[in-house]
């Protein structure tokens, strides 16, 4: 007659494995780019080719002087007068100077009146026209084109989430033990359920 029962309880547990994971929230902002575009230019500089006619040899031969020249030539003209007289007060003092050689004043004027000029023959005009020539030129300068693009990037929101492990014991283990045999009673016709009875 088996008068135990057991049972073993077995344990039990509650296990969660979370595992590890990145998080990415992006922006609700799409991408922007500021576009700045510069056109390509060509510049063009142009010289005309120029003459250049100086005629000023041909006019000072008729005597339109610049006033440099002009101060020059009168101090010259000057000079050679100033020399002319000193020449001719000399000479006359020189033939003054031999009167005993019957040589009167009357006759040194007289010689002095009949002097004649000196003269020379000049073609004029002398001097040409003085002619230079500067030619044109034309310069090219290119400068290209360019695009740039200033991006605005959203921000972007990262997050590392490590691993996680979490465990629950909803039941522990045990034995049950349990009696499930009747009592045994002395003298036996004390058990309430003995019909009187001896065995």
């Amino acid at each position: 007659m088996q008068l135990l029962s057991i049972h073993s309880i077995p344990i039990q547990y509650q296990m969660h494995v979370e595992p590890a994971h990145f998080e990415m929230k992006h922006a609700a902002d799409a991408p922007t780019a500021k576009v700045t575009q510069q056109d390509s230019k060509l510049v063009q500089h142009t010289t005309n080719s120029q003459i250049h006619m100086n005629a000023y040899n041909m006019r000072k031969a008729f005597g339109l002087l610049n006033s440099t020249d002009f101060a020059h030539s009168r101090a010259e003209k000057a000079e050679a007068h100033i020399s002319s007289v000193i020449q001719d007060t000399v000479i006359t003092g020189k033939q003054l100077s031999h009167i005993e050689k019957n040589v009167t004043i009357s006759d040194i004027i007289k010689q002095k009146a009949l002097k004649q000029p000196s003269y020379k023959t000049v073609f004029l005009p002398n001097g040409g026209t003085e002619i230079s020539w500067t030619p044109g030129k034309t310069d090219l300068q290119y400068e290209p084109g360019h695009v740039s693009m200033d991006w605005n990037l959203p921000q972007v929101d990262c997050k590392y989430v490590p691993s996680s492990f979490s465990l629950k014991i909803t039941q522990w283990p045990h034995v049950e033990v349990k009696y499930i045999g009747g009592f045994n009673y002395f003298p036996p016709s004390a058990d309430p359920e003995s019909t009187g009875k001896a065995e």
